[in-house]
């Protein structure tokens, strides 16, 4: 099959990752694909680590007001039309995509094109976005032939029945197993723990609750326990004003971007991951695989714990670190966590899963 891939850019994320993963799979797997990117970033970031064999073509050579990228992207849409009706499939990521794909979907329409299919991912299921957003995610939705959510919360739940959706799915997000260390951390007691995360320091992304776990934690482990905050954004000067006024500043570091996701988790003990109902993100899914016993912040406010839960999650950050505080207590428990979560990861959250799930999507 050709299949494009359009979103914004590929800047450090999940959705980012989620892509140059799928990608690289679907390339393995004898397909041809093309990145679509409204503008281009630092290829450190991302774009490094697509296979080689990957087109990447741009909307715009510089980054520009996303308003004006917008108004661009109809007339890019019509002086493209006989190659982009060549593709197999177009599948689309992030507000910018998903605003591409409503003209493809118009222009297919009038030109009767009938042989391509059109898919789109939203990434930011149950993430705390505005109500705009997830209005305009809704109603995006419509024009697509697929409409894949990587997780499910009660939301997206109702809107499917209410509106009796049959083009929504579910395909949950996967990477790559053989880029992280193949053997698990041993857990022992230790003097000194050390408990992280990253994150995009966005208020949809509700960072202050790491901080809330983090006194909390420190409290109920009598200090022997350090601190650290991974990512950037622009939440990040309130951050360091909150762990002034919890008293979180000797015992924290925030060192920004992380470019390297294996080094930072190497030199953690338990890693504290963002979940949807019992879907993790991205960077959840990098600590299981490396062997790092990881409990989860739940951010769908009516879940409760069920049977699928492979990491344990809660809405509370008092009760987040209770647990944590249990775990580093009880090596033994830690150590099967560790191989309990790994098991899972690698039947349940693969790449090989995830490009499947779009293979079948793609090919209906």
């Amino acid at each position: 099959m050709r299949i494009l891939q359009v979103l914004p850019h590929l800047s450090k994320g999940g959705a980012e990752r989620v892509v140059v993963e799928l990608s690289n799979s679907l390339i393995h797997g004898g397909h041809e694909v093309t990145l679509l990117l409204a503008f281009p970033v630092d290829p450190d970031l991302n774009q490094q680590f697509l296979d080689e064999k990957v087109r990447v073509q741009f909307l715009s050579a510089i980054s520009k007001n996303r308003i004006l990228l917008y108004l661009k992207t109809p007339f890019h849409i019509l002086r493209s039309w006989k190659d982009l009706k060549t593709y197999d499939v177009i599948h689309c990521h992030l507000t910018f995509g998903l605003v591409f794909g409503s003209f493809i979907s118009l222009y297919r329409k009038i030109t009767r094109t009938k042989n391509l299919r059109l898919i789109a991912t939203c990434h930011v299921v149950g993430v705390g976005i505005s109500r705009t957003r997830r209005i305009i995610n809704e109603r995006l939705s419509y024009f697509f032939d697929v409409f894949a959510l990587m997780a499910q919360d009660t939301q997206w739940r109702n809107f499917i029945s209410v509106k009796k959706k049959s083009n929504i799915h579910v395909v949950v997000n996967g990477i790559t197993t053989n880029v992280m260390k193949g053997k698990l951390k041993e857990s022992r007691n230790k003097p000194l723990w050390t408990v992280g995360s990253i994150s995009r320091l966005q208020k949809e992304r509700k960072p202050w609750l790491f901080l809330e776990v983090f006194a909390e934690l420190h409290d109920l482990m009598n200090g022997q326990v350090r601190f650290v905050l991974g990512g950037e954004g622009p939440e990040r000067a309130n951050l360091i004003g909150l762990s002034e006024k919890l008293n979180l500043r000797g015992s924290l570091s925030m060192p920004g971007l992380i470019q390297d996701p294996e080094i930072f988790l190497d030199d953690l003990d338990l890693y504290i991951a963002l979940n949807v109902e019992e879907v993790t993100g991205i960077a959840g899914l990098e600590a299981v695989f490396s062997g790092i016993p990881t409990v989860s912040i739940q951010l769908s406010p009516t879940y409760k714990k069920g049977a699928n839960d492979w990491i344990w999650s809660d809405q509370d950050p008092q009760i987040v670190a209770r647990e944590i505080a249990r775990l580093l207590g009880n090596p033994r428990k830690l150590a099967e966590v560790v191989k309990d979560q790994h098991r899972v990861a690698i039947r349940d959250y693969s790449i090989e899963r995830m490009r499947d799930g779009y293979l079948n999507l793609y090919s209906k």
